[in-house]
């Protein structure tokens, strides 16, 4: 089910709240940072490390903040190849891969996979490690 959104299997920090545009961000969506300190849907790969979404935005409702998880353990799907221990990316939208060369430094990891997955997989994300 290719764009699934991110679900939180373990709570080990609070959301805070960042900055968005007035539009339709589901709760779960896996974010992009844009600056200045303001989140969007991810929907390609070199997108920089966000967080998830961890309430509903709706579009139009007049509000220019969300509360985001940048970090916790969440089921999420795969895009590709994931490996168990490696760094995980954007390969497009709320979906993960591998890292490439240089990911880690030019901000584009997410978190860490607790398993491996192929695509289509939902596997567990440590977020916010590994970069």
């Amino acid at each position: 089910m290719a764009g699934a959104v991110a679900v939180l299997m373990v709570e080990t920090e609070v959301p805070i709240m960042m900055s968005c545009a007035d539009v339709a961000i589901p709760k779960g969506t896996i974010l992009k940072l844009n600056s200045p300190f303001t989140v969007a849907a991810t929907s390609a790969v070199n997108d920089l490390f966000g967080g998830i979404a961890a309430e509903e935005k709706i579009s139009g409702d007049g509000k220019l903040m969300i509360a985001v998880y940048r970090g916790g353990i969440f089921k999420v799907e795969a895009g590709s190849t994931v490996t168990v221990g490696r760094p995980q990316v954007v390969h497009q939208l709320n979906e993960l891969t591998n890292t490439a060369a240089n990911d880690s430094d030019l901000g584009y990891v997410f978190g860490v996979a607790l398993e491996s997955a192929t695509d289509g997989q939902f596997f567990m994300l440590e977020l916010g490690r590994g970069s």
